[in-house]
């Protein structure tokens, strides 16, 4: 973009690096959203983060003999009410995101989560949801295993709930309020487990206590929020979310011991794995074999002619 002194620019961008400065402004190197690299000043009151995205409104100064973009306004998009697609263009235009259309993905997890008609699960899941929805939706599903990318958790649990419509078709002895209520719940606690959703890492929290405990206790909580703490369905939350792991080395500190529970970790394990598989697929060429995959015992896998591209 060419800079005209004392014009005015609008635009989105990712902080990549900050400069110190003893001046009253301190220079940031920004990315724009048309991926143009830029350098904007700030007010030295002012305090960005990296990699996070900003609306900067600017504009454009000589400085040493050079033009900057000095900013009159910047704001924290997390700060901002954004359309789904708007939220989404600005994923894709900066991060790894997950291969979804977000409007499409929110429309499916809350039509399922509309299906729940008992009362205690409902409350419980709705007050989470509602709570918790802006970061849901943007959070991973891990930091490298299997849907470690923006929107990674909204994409795993879709994909979770659309297989358990088969389950419940096939086994009718399933609840399916439990289900679905269990497979939104599942992972919940990641939210809190990772410090943010772009390039995440473990909180000191997520480290000490992960993030079954975490999302065990957010439905323990809410429910006594709620009056519900002594209500079995409660206690029936509280279980799959402890047991989906079903091994203690991974975390679960009891098997599942109710068919639901039993149900969405075969499912949160497939979905786990399939996905990976697929992903790795999509790299290689017909005839090929995937580099080893970790989360299948670095098994490597054969693309054969019937595979669907």
């Amino acid at each position: 973009m060419n800079f005209e002194i004392g014009q005015k620019y609008d635009f989105y961008g990712k902080v990549d690096q900050i400069n110190p400065s003893t001046y009253d402004t301190y220079a940031c190197n920004v990315t724009s959203d048309e991926g143009e690299s830029l350098i904007v000043r700030v007010d030295k009151d002012e305090k960005l983060s990296l990699n996070k995205i900003y609306f900067f409104k600017t504009e454009a100064i000589v400085f040493k003999e050079k033009i900057h973009l000095l900013a009159s306004s910047v704001q924290i998009i997390g700060e901002m009410k954004l359309g789904d697609e708007e939220k989404e263009r600005l994923m894709r235009a900066f991060y790894h995101y997950a291969p979804i259309n977000l409007a499409k993905i929110r429309k499916g997890i809350e039509d399922k989560l509309k299906l729940i008609k008992n009362p205690v699960i409902k409350a419980i899941t709705d007050k989470i949801y509602l709570d918790h929805a802006d970061d849901f939706y943007l959070y991973p599903a891990a930091t490298k295993f299997h849907h470690a990318y923006i929107s990674g958790l909204a994409y795993h649990t879709h994909s979770m709930l659309l297989l358990a419509d088969g389950f419940l078709k096939v086994y009718p002895f399933l609840d399916a309020d439990l289900v679905y209520a269990g497979i939104f719940l599942h992972d919940i606690g990641k939210i809190m487990e990772f410090d943010s959703y772009e390039g995440s890492e473990y909180t000191v929290k997520g480290r000490l206590i992960g993030h079954i405990t975490i999302g065990t206790g957010l439905i323990h909580e809410t429910a006594r929020d709620l009056g519900m703490e002594n209500a079995e369905e409660t206690m029936l939350l509280e279980h799959i979310m402890l047991s989906h792991h079903y091994y203690g080395n991974f975390g679960s500190p009891k098997k599942p011991n109710i068919a639901e529970a039993l149900v969405i970790h075969f499912i949160d394990n497939v979905d786990s794995k399939l996905c990976v598989l697929g992903e790795e697929l999509d790299l290689i060429k017909i005839e090929d074999l995937t580099a080893p995959i970790p989360v299948l015992d670095r098994e490597r896998f054969y693309k054969h002619k019937l595979t669907k591209e």
